[in-house]
């Protein structure tokens, strides 16, 4: 039986940033390793699209909050 696929997000040292396809997190820093790159930052692509979703998200309830206090501000 093979093990799933896991798509991940990595940074690497030299700032290169890859969409990179392996088995586990171990395989995936050896063969990282093996290609010359040392990660900084990885995380599963499922995971660090959600985290940029929820960022998205965020930055636009901040902005529109920032609308609505200049909006009540002006009308002061």
């Amino acid at each position: 039986m093979q093990a799933e696929l896991t798509e991940f997000y990595v940074v690497t040292d030299c700032g290169r940033t890859f969409s990179w396809t392996e088995h586990d997190y171990d395989s995936l820093i050896r063969d990282l390793h093996f290609r010359g790159y040392k990660p900084v930052y990885i995380k599963p692509m499922t995971e660090y699209e959600a985290d940029v979703m929820a960022r998205e998200e965020q930055e636009r309830l901040v902005d529109e909050l920032t609308r609505a206090i200049e909006g009540m501000k002006r009308s002061a």
